[in-house]
């Protein structure tokens, strides 16, 4: 069975890292090939893991020419099933597919209605455009209960719909020694206690309440240090936040790594501060290298973690709150430690990579019957 990915974004934030963990964990049964919108970081990873693509411009100026490659793409490779990952792709997928008269599914990774930068009419267009477009899609593949709920709303129907949650490769996140001279590189060696999170820079990943908390600990924990790792629109606006609430010699921003696996086992806790997370691939990674982790409760994040039980829900956007269950975790070390370990469980028995693309294939071989 041949499938063909379209996905909307060049990057390396948690769609592309899906897409890539799917198909490089896909049982040979399956072949895979992937159409991106532009040159960008998401290739050298497609490269290190010899996974075919092409690049095809999402463009509206370019709509025509552009679903005159897809389709001749779809017919050239024999495609079978069109996945299609991001609103836009589903828009050129579904088109394509049509033509072609070849099955579409589409993940969805984040719902429309957390646009926030999109304007609302933009919006609205998007979400007229998906319910019309709709009876394209064999199935919705869901990576989150909060993301069904979305779609639900939209009017999409329930008998279209299956939520597959992330997994986690856990060969590359598991608990490891840490290198000294990575604590040096990233500017933490010595400090305790060490904090840290991991996602773009944008105002629905909520690094800005982190910084709040960070302002409300520093009397207490005047060696705390917080990497911040990541970049986006807000990188050089959260930098004058922690100038200004004079914590700036706490926050380290380290930029996009390539090595998180090696970063997350030397934070005593794992701090995602959303506004509303689709999921939280990054809380998992964090979970499976038996770190503790604080989450906001809007969204996915309440799919896998019971609050107090295997990691911390806290409201969103209250950085007290947030300041207080750091505090806590941080003073009551034994009680943290169970957190952490329950964590690593719940991983370790619900969440690996294997299960996640077992579950999709077999969506893929129910759409062809």
């Amino acid at each position: 069975m041949k499938i063909l990915h379209l996905i909307d974004s060049s990057g390396v934030g948690g769609g592309e890292r899906y897409l890539a963990d799917l198909i490089r964990h896909s049982e040979s049964t399956f072949g895979h090939h992937i159409v991106l919108p532009y040159n960008g970081p998401l290739e050298d990873v497609l490269q290190n893991q010899h996974i075919e693509y092409n690049i095809v411009s999402m463009d509206y100026r370019k709509l025509i020419n552009s679903i005159r490659k897809l389709r001749y793409l779809i017919n050239i490779l024999h495609i079978d099933i069109v996945h299609t990952h991001g609103y836009r792709a589903n828009f050129y997928g579904r088109v394509a597919s049509l033509l072609a008269r070849v099955k579409h599914i589409a993940t969805i990774h984040v719902s429309l209605y957390d646009y926030l930068e999109t304007p609302r009419y933009i919006r609205s267009i998007y979400l007229w455009v998906e319910k019309i477009l709709s009876f394209r899609t064999s199935k919705y593949i869901c990576i989150s209960e909060a993301m069904k709920g979305d779609l639900l709303k939209m009017g999409i129907g329930k008998e279209k719909i299956e939520v597959i949650h992330n997994g986690v490769d856990l060969k590359v996140f598991y608990p490891h020694p840490v290198r000294d001279t990575l604590l040096k590189e990233l500017g933490v060696y010595k400090c305790w206690p060490i904090i840290g999170t991991v996602g773009r820079m944008v105002p629905e990943k909520g690094q800005i309440y982190l910084i709040q908390a960070i302002a409300d600990l520093k009397d207490k924990w005047p060696t705390l240090r917080c990497l911040f790792i990541g970049t986006g629109i807000l990188h050089d606006q959260l930098k004058r936040n922690a100038k200004e609430l004079r914590v700036d010699d706490m926050c380290i921003f380290a930029g996009v790594r390539w090595d998180i696996a090696d970063i997350y086992p030397l934070l005593d806790l794992f701090i995602l501060p959303s506004l509303r997370e689709p999921f939280g691939l990054v809380l998992l990674e964090a979970m499976a290298s038996c770190v503790p982790v604080v989450a906001t409760d809007s969204g996915g994040p309440p799919d896998f973690i019971e609050d107090g039980f295997n990691g911390i829900l806290v409201p969103a956007s209250d950085s007290r709150e947030l300041a207080v269950q750091i505090d806590n975790l941080l003073l009551h070390r034994e009680k943290t430690t169970k957190i952490a370990q329950r964590g690593y469980e719940t991983v370790r028995t619900n969440y690996s990579i294997q299960t996640m693309v077992e579950h999709v294939e077999r969506v893929y071989g129910s759409v062809m019957q």
